[in-house]
């Protein structure tokens, strides 16, 4: 029974300065990643509008080289209006067309975007 005591008093186990080295090491990484991990969410929903407008951007140009070469020509063409673009140039299952006011919303992080398109300019601006 004396030599099986013995070995457990000869073990070491960790030190108070290895443990708060420990301690202090994750404490560096954590105050390093928790930032970045922190606007993750807003970083995802702001790629994803940047996203949709580029789809309704895209479009209104993919309309606009339509009608030139298929209407007048490009001294006379214009951007489609959105009636237009809705059916034949955007096929989006994330936005939903409002005839009524002539823009397209979508909810994106629990929060519904309305994008309006510009005709003169082939723009879109975005907003809750």
């Amino acid at each position: 029974m004396q030599i099986v005591t013995s070995k457990i008093r000869d073990e070491r186990g960790f030190t108070l300065i290895e443990i708060i080295m420990v301690i202090v090491l994750l404490g560096i990484i954590a105050a390093i990643a928790i930032p970045k991990y922190i606007d993750l969410k807003s970083d995802a929903v702001n790629a994803t509008l940047e996203g949709l407008k580029g789809g309704i951007v895209s479009s209104g140009a993919i309309g606009y080289a339509d009608i030139a070469v298929n209407g007048n020509g490009y001294a006379n063409a214009t951007y489609p209006v959105p009636d237009d673009m809705e059916g034949s140039y955007l096929q989006s299952d994330d936005l939903d067309y409002n005839a009524a006011g002539d823009y397209w919303t979508a909810v994106v992080g629990g929060n519904t975007y309305n994008f309006t398109y510009y005709q003169a300019s082939g723009g879109v601006d975005y907003g809750t």
